[in-house]
């Protein structure tokens, strides 16, 4: 069973990069470019995992992770935080409030799927 990737990002170079990235593996990747919109999709239609950035226009990245991870029907969906904001205080805002994992921009193909194989077995996808 094809997993569902849920891509939250509004820079389209990204999109297509981890859209690539993913594709080629196997996994079925939905974009959404804002964080309202995230938090639509998934309270319709539950993704496998969520790869997350956090400066989103509408809702920002902080607060969709804040309510997936505070509602028992989508605390489980893995989160990763795939982000420009490298600082510290920001890594440590997204572990507290349940990010999975946390990723910065620029990232290596190969980076972002060593982090995914931690969540979605290999052989989930095939």
């Amino acid at each position: 069973m094809t997993k569902k990737v849920l891509l939250v990002e509004d820079e389209k170079n990204i999109i297509l990069g981890v859209r690539t990235c993913l594709d080629a593996v196997g996994y079925h990747v939905e974009v959404v470019e804002d964080g309202e919109a995230a938090l639509e999709y998934i309270g319709r239609d539950k993704p496998d995992l969520v790869l997350l950035d956090l400066l989103l226009p509408k809702v920002d990245g902080f607060e969709v992770l804040g309510a997936l991870k505070g509602d028992s029907a989508t605390k489980a969906i893995p989160v990763i935080v795939l982000t420009a904001k490298a600082g510290e205080e920001d890594r440590q805002r997204a572990l507290e409030l349940g990010a999975d994992a946390y990723m910065t921009k620029p990232f290596r193909p190969q980076e972002l799927w060593d982090i995914l194989k931690k969540f979605i077995p290999e052989d989930a996808h095939s």
